[in-house]
């Protein structure tokens, strides 16, 4: 480029390598020693930048002057870049820092310039460039374009650092909020967790679903009932030791609950060796459909209480366990019974009584149903009559049928 000008400064380009290469390869060393030492200490490294803008501005001040302080000059383009960079990437502060570092050290040294303190240097000796620096008063036009350039530089820089910011800001509150949220799910999952380690399952999603009280409303629905009871239970209490009562109690509960879960029975209560269960609340699946659930559950149960006998024996039962089940079908009432302060989800009508009141009479080992479930299961589980049996509280023998072992038979709409 400048072999195209006789008359260029050759001797000045020369001046300003040999001034301007080693300076920057120091401020670089030092400038990465500073980052390193810094690490996550902020404020060393903003003291770091406060240092390191004047220094950049100084190792190619002597550019400015060797190759002409006025147009055309490629520093004042890399002087542009370091404003606006640091705008950016710092804040206001350190950007006017910089702005007022390059603005001061290149129109500073124009105006030296047109005060004849030091001697011009212009990049070329001859054409039109040459009429620029012959009149002071085009050198000062063009140190305030020069100025003009960095304001317009400025403003852009801000532009966008205010809207970098600005996304910034958003996306940490956008961070902020999905954290609350998370945690706030988390929160309520581990809090469901533990409700349902006391409620039924399908009433405490209900619960957590909804921001009305479920459990408060009370309804008259279908509804099938199981009660189950352990053979001996009371001679047990008496014979083995609190310990082992708890570990034998605690696996039989165990099974039960799981096999529950899995026919989608709703558990009302454990009362000392007693379970019951019913279906039909607070998620209804028809009659016949929670009938059949009712009384597979029930057969599953009798099975898995076989299964587990030695294992009982092992835990300190003495003995496996037998259980007495029975089932009532029937309309009662769903909802919440009990004391303003305390209160529980439960059913409560004739086909509760008569699921109760059949338990005990149902041989060890058995399930016992009343007619109204018996039809509601015919043609899926198979049953035979047990006769008549007069229950407690009730006027009338009530006819009760046995749930067959047989194989379950596939479980009929029509």
């Amino acid at each position: 480029m400048f072999a195209r000008d006789a008359g260029a400064n050759l001797a000045a380009v020369d001046r300003f390598l040999a001034i301007n290469l080693p300076a920057h390869v120091a401020l670089y060393a030092v400038n990465a020693w500073a980052l390193l030492r810094a690490g996550d200490r902020v404020r060393r490294h903003r003291a770091a930048a406060w240092l390191d803008v004047p220094l950049l501005f100084l190792t190619s001040l002597p550019g400015l002057w060797l190759l002409g302080s006025v147009t055309p000059n490629l520093n004042t383009v890399f002087f542009v870049i370091i404003v606006a960079v640091v705008r950016v990437y710092y804040d206001a502060a350190l950007g006017l820092w910089a702005l007022a570092c390059a603005v001061g050290m290149h129109a500073g040294l124009i105006l030296l310039e047109v005060a004849h303190v030091v001697p011009s240097q212009p990049m070329y000796r001859s054409g039109p460039l040459q009429q620029v620096y012959s009149s002071s008063a085009t050198m000062l036009g063009a140190a305030l374009w020069v100025i003009a350039i960095y304001a317009v530089v400025w403003a852009m820089a801000s532009y966008v650092a205010n809207r970098y910011r600005a996304s910034e800001h958003a996306l940490r509150e956008l961070n902020a909020g999905l954290e609350t949220r998370v945690r706030e799910q988390v929160s309520q999952l581990e809090r469901a967790a533990r409700l349902k380690r006391y409620v039924a399952p399908q009433l405490a999603d209900q619960i957590l679903r909804s921001e009305a009280d479920l459990a408060m409303r009370r309804e008259r629905r279908p509804v099938t009932v199981m009660f189950a009871d352990l053979r001996g239970f009371t001679p047990m209490v008496e014979r083995v030791d609190p310990e082992v009562l708890a570990n034998v109690l605690n696996r039989y509960f165990d099974e039960v609950s799981r096999i529950a879960f899995e026919h989608g029975g709703t558990i009302d209560k454990f009362i000392g060796d007693a379970v019951m269960v019913f279906f039909g609340a607070p998620e209804a699946t028809g009659e016949r459909d929670q009938a059949v659930r009712c009384t597979r559950m029930a057969l599953a149960i009798q099975r898995r209480v076989g299964e587990l006998g030695e294992e009982f024996v092992r835990l300190g039962a003495g003995a496996p366990l037998e259980l007495r089940i029975g089932i009532g079908s029937g309309t009662a009432t769903v909802g919440s019974f009990g004391a303003a302060h305390r209160s529980d989800y439960t059913v409560v009508g004739a086909p509760v009584n008569r699921a109760a009141r059949l338990e005990p009479q149902a041989p060890p080992g058995g399930v016992l149903v009343d007619e109204e479930t018996q039809a509601l299961v015919e043609g899926a589980v198979a049953t035979e009559p047990h006769g008549e049996v007069t229950l407690k509280g009730f006027t009338k023998p009530v006819k009760a049928y046995r749930l067959s072992s047989r194989a379950d038979v596939e479980l009929r709409t029509g």
